[in-house]
């Protein structure tokens, strides 16, 4: 008897459809819709690195949900790469292309995890990350133009957001950052050879209603361990520092991978 859970597992990889807020719903679509979240949310970054100071906005716009998901990586589907980018989005927001025209494309595969992820986008945005100075000759296997690479952790993935400047900043204003690109990791460490960042504060803004939210701000965590009455008290603020969190997670993330590998190894002997 097949087990359970692996035949559940194939099955759901072979399905092109999720359920989202209880709808049974296209799995390209709810990629879409859950984008369309993020067109009303600006984040808002202070990086720190040898003692100079950066600051930079991330935002979306819908032309960017094309590279996002990955659409450019199916030459051929031709009416998904010659059609304006914006159109095709609203197109697959609103149902006229869904999972079963892509899935026509044999670079599909390529592309399903992202299709997955990007429903979840928001929640990696949300939480802890690393960030990097993307140096591209840092990674001679890599032909992705980044400004700043940002790394997470996310269930059992590591999550690579590579962020590029929309267009020059003239000096004086904060410069405006898109997604260039958004991935798991595969066997390739991005961030290997790569300058990493201090992340000083980070600010969620809703557009629509004008409110901001601090999603962290690295002086109150000191002040508070300033404050701490012991220093076991002091330490265990000090873990709420984002690059402690953020490695701490990405390193059992990458601990649970080679254990599942070994004991691959081990089944397979």
């Amino acid at each position: 008897m097949p087990n359970e859970n692996a035949t559940k597992g194939v099955l759901l990889m072979q399905n092109p459809f999720c359920i989202w807020e209880g709808i049974f719903m296209d799995l390209l679509e709810r990629a879409a819709l859950e984008f369309d979240k993020l067109r009303s949310n600006t984040y808002y970054f202070e990086i720190a690195r040898k003692n100079t100071q950066r600051k930079f906005m991330l935002n979306f716009m819908s032309g960017d949900f094309h590279h996002i998901v990955g659409l450019h990586k199916l030459p051929d589907i031709r009416f998904i790469q010659t059609g304006a980018r914006d159109k095709v989005y609203k197109d697959i927001l609103h149902g006229r292309i869904g999972s079963s025209d892509i899935q026509k494309s044999k670079y599909y595969g390529e592309i399903e995890n992202r299709l997955k992820l990007v429903g979840q986008m928001g929640d990696i945005l949300d939480s802890n990350q690393i960030v990097f100075k993307y140096l591209k000759n840092g990674n001679v296997f890599s032909r992705i133009e980044a400004d700043y690479l940002l790394e997470n952790a996310h269930k059992t993935d590591i999550i690579y957001i590579f962020l590029n400047e929309r267009s020059k900043a003239e000096k004086g204003q904060i410069p405006v950052m898109c997604c260039r690109s958004f991935f798991p990791m595969n066997q390739l460490d991005y961030s290997r050879n790569q300058p990493s960042y201090t992340l000083l504060k980070k600010v969620k803004i809703d557009t629509i209603s004008g409110n901001e939210t601090v999603q962290y701000d690295r002086s109150r965590i000191l002040d508070q361990a300033k404050e701490a009455g012991s220093e076991a008290e002091r330490k265990s603020v000090l873990q709420q520092l984002n690059e402690k969190k953020a490695q701490s997670a990405i390193k059992e993330v990458l601990e649970q991978r080679r254990n599942c590998q070994k004991d691959k190894q081990d089944r397979e002997k």
